[in-house]
C-alpha cells in the first residue's frame, strides 16, 4: 500500500470543479441535508453518513475558526459498490479528495486498519497491547490486536485540514511539515469536539514510542513511491502526531493558526526548509519547538522497510 493512504494529503482541486452543480441524477447517490457542506452519501449508508458527516461538519466549524476561511468541499460517504463509480484511488476506504472537489471516503474503514493492528500486536510489549485493547476493544480480524476503526473515522479532520490548506494556497515542500500540520489539526479538532476520541488518538500515539526503532528515515516516509510497509507509515505518522499533542497541550491552536497564516515567516520558512539549524530554530519560535524538533525523532539513515511483494 501506498504510504500516503492511511493519513494521505489531499490532491489540489481543480479551480472551477465546485462551481459545477452536483449531478444528482446520475450519480446514484442520496442527499443527506442539513450540513453546511453538500452530503451526497450510498443508498444503503445512511447511519455511518451520518456519522461520518457529523464528524466533517464538527472539523469544518473548528478550521473554519482558527483558520479564518471557509471550506470548499462536497463530502461523498461511498459503500464497496459505489466506490469505483466516484473515488479517484482504487483501494477501497482511503479517504481522498477528487479533482472534482469531493472529499470521499467509505461507510466503512479501509481494510489496512487491520494490517496495522496486527502490525502494532505483533511488535507492541504484552503489558501495552493489554492497555491498548482496553481501551480500544479487540480487531475483528485479529482478535490479538486493537481495534483502530475508532481511530480510522476520526481521520476526516485530517484529511480536511489538507484541503483547506491547498485551498489557501499554503504549501509545505516537505511531506513530514504538511503531515504534522494535519496532525496538529486533527488534535484540535478532537480536543474541542470528541475528547474521548482524543484519548484513544492520545493512546495510540504513546503506544507506538515502544516501535520508534522500526521508524523509516525522513527521506523514505518522504518518498513518492510505493515501498514503506503501511504499518511503518503509520508508525512515522503518530511520531509526528505525538508533536503535534505536545504542541496543543502547550499553546492550543495559536501555533497552528500562525502555521497557516499565508503571510506569517513560519509558513515562508516553511517555503524553503531545508532542514538546517537555521529553519529549526524559525519553526521553534514560530510555531512549536515540538515541531520543530520532528527530524530528530527519526534515524538519519537506514534501509527503507519494503513491503512485501
Amino acid at each position: 500500500m501506498h504510504p500516503h493512504h492511511l493519513f494521505g494529503p489531499a490532491e489540489p482541486l481543480l479551480a472551477d470543479a465546485l462551481a459545477k452543480p452536483f449531478a444528482w441524477p446520475q450519480s446514484g447517490l442520496e442527499p443527506l441535508p442539513w450540513f453546511p457542506f453538500t452530503v451526497a452519501v450510498s443508498a444503503k449508508s445512511a447511519v455511518a453518513a451520518v456519522r461520518i458527516a457529523t464528524r466533517c461538519e464538527r472539523a469544518y466549524w473548528v478550521l473554519r475558526r482558527v483558520f479564518g476561511v471557509i471550506p470548499r468541499f462536497r463530502l461523498l460517504v461511498l459503500d464497496r459498490a459505489d466506490w469505483d463509480a466516484h473515488a479517484e484511488v482504487p483501494t477501497y476506504g482511503i479517504a481522498h479528495v477528487t479533482q472534482a472537489g469531493h472529499l470521499v471516503v467509505g461507510s466503512e474503514p479501509a481494510d489496512a486498519w487491520h494490517d496495522v493492528s496486527a502490525f502494532l500486536a505483533a511488535g507492541l510489549p504484552a503489558p501495552v497491547l493489554r492497555a491498548l485493547i482496553s481501551v480500544h476493544g479487540r480487531d475483528t480480524v485479529h482478535p490479538d490486536a486493537p481495534d483502530l476503526t475508532g481511530v480510522a473515522d476520526s481521520l476526516i479532520a485530517h484529511e480536511l485540514a489538507h484541503l483547506v490548506a491547498n485551498q489557501a494556497g499554503v504549501e509545505f515542500p516537505k511531506r513530514w511539515l504538511a503531515e504534522t500540520f494535519a496532525n496538529y489539526a486533527l488534535v484540535a479538532v478532537l480536543g474541542e469536539t470528541d475528547p474521548s476520541g482524543l484519548h484513544r488518538l492520545g493512546t495510540l500515539a504513546e503506544a507506538a514510542q515502544h516501535l520508534d526503532h522500526a521508524l523509516p528515515t525522513l527521506e523514505a516516509f518522504e518518498s513518492p513511491e510505493p515501498g514503506l510497509e503501511v504499518g511503518v507509515s503509520v508508525l512515522a505518522q503518530l511520531a509526528l502526531t505525538r508533536a503535534a499533542f505536545a504542541a496543543y497541550a502547550d499553546a492550543q491552536t495559536d501555533p497552528l493558526a500562525r502555521w497557516f497564516a499565508p503571510d506569517d515567516a513560519a509558513v515562508a520558512a516553511s517555503g524553503s526548509a531545508d532542514g538546517g539549524e537555521a529553519f529549526r530554530r524559525h519553526l521553534a519560535s514560530r510555531v512549536h519547538a515540538a515541531v520543530a524538533a520532528v527530524p530528530a525523532r527519526f534515524p538519519q539513515w537506514t534501509t527503507p522497510v519494503r513491503a512485501a511483494a
